[in-house]
Formats: C-alpha cells, structure tokens, sequence
C-alpha cells in the first residue's frame, strides 16, 4: 500500500529529517534560469529504493560542481560522465540534475576498474565527471560504503533472497542515505 505524502516532510521516517541535512542544496543553470535541486527533488523521482545510491549522486554532482566550476553556476546539459556504477538512485540523480543519461552524455562501463577504487556490488565506485574542458574522477572515500552494506547487497539481490534479506538490505540503503545526508560533499567524496 502507497503512504501518503505530507506537506510538511516528504520523506520517510527512514530518512533523517531534513533539518539535519548538510549542504542541502545544488543549483544548476538551464538556459540562463538558476535550478536548485534538494535530495527530496531526488526523492520524488527516483522513489525509496536506492535512497543511498541517491544521495551518493547529489554528493558527486555537487562535489563535481565544486571542483569543474568553482566560481559559477554550471550550466547542466555540459556536464558528461564516465562510471563504472551501475546504480539506478544515482543514476537518476544525475539525469535530473544535468539531464545527461537522456543527452547520451553518461557512459557506464561496469568492468572498469582503478587501482585504490572500491569495487561495488556490480562494477566500482569510480565516477569521472568533465564539465567543458576539465575533469575530475571521485570516488567514496576510502573503505565506503562499508563492507556491511555490499554483504547486505549480494544477498538480497541473490535469486531466493529471503524477505529478511531484503529488509536488511533497504534498512542498509536508508543508513547510507542517511550518513551522506549529514556530511558535507567534501567528507562523502574524494578526488582520485
């Protein structure tokens, strides 16, 4: 059964309250007009259900942003992508956000690998992002998401995962979800 939404938290009780976010902002040009974006904007188009794999998104692109366009708002159909993360919750963030997955601008390579990246469930946690003529590749930090998360992963996503599994596994996600939320991008990210 579908929960109702309410005006004043969008979010479910799984995710932190808002007023705990850090950083809760990311903005982006459009043609000359300012976008700003929030997790919650992130929320209600990816959903719930890889809530950690989108903040992971918002943290990047706003990493990203920091370090491609320092002293202005970037315009967002500039922005590229080479991953080896197949997440779809990042995934989507980055096509709302810079509308890149639609622009052919997202390449997803999972049998990338760089040595000092973490793999993932599938592929790695590798992210090169270039934004007009510079570039940046970022990564979680080291060790992250934790060895926890991944076990938790692989087993609820194995043919047979009991209901439990699946339970641990999205209670991980909103854990992650959470973490990132209260991080500044500089904590939740690094530059390889």
């Amino acid at each position: 059964m579908c929960q109702p939404s309410s005006h004043t938290r969008f979010c479910p009780a799984q995710i932190a309250d808002p007023s705990l976010w850090v950083q809760p902002e990311l903005s982006v040009c459009d043609n000359g007009h300012q976008l700003v974006f929030t997790p919650e904007d992130i929320f209600r188009y990816h959903g719930y259900d890889a809530a950690g794999g989108a903040v992971l998104g918002f943290r990047l692109l706003q990493r990203a942003v920091q370090e491609l366009s320092p002293h202005a708002i970037p315009e967002r159909r500039e922005f590229m992508l080479f991953t080896a993360f197949p997440g779809l919750g990042a995934r989507d963030c980055f096509e709302l956000i810079t509308r890149m997955v639609s622009g052919q601008r997202f390449t997803l390579d999972v049998s990338f690998m760089r040595q000092g990246v973490q793999p993932g469930i599938e592929g790695s946690f590798y992210f090169q992002f270039t934004y007009r003529s510079r570039r940046v590749a970022l990564a979680p930090p080291l060790g992250q998401p934790g060895e926890h998360f991944l076990a938790a992963g692989r087993a609820a996503k194995r043919p047979g995962a009991s209901p439990e599994e699946k339970r641990l596994w999205q209670e991980a996600k909103y854990a992650l979800a959470n973490r990132l939320l209260t991080l500044p991008c500089e904590q939740a990210t690094r530059i390889l």
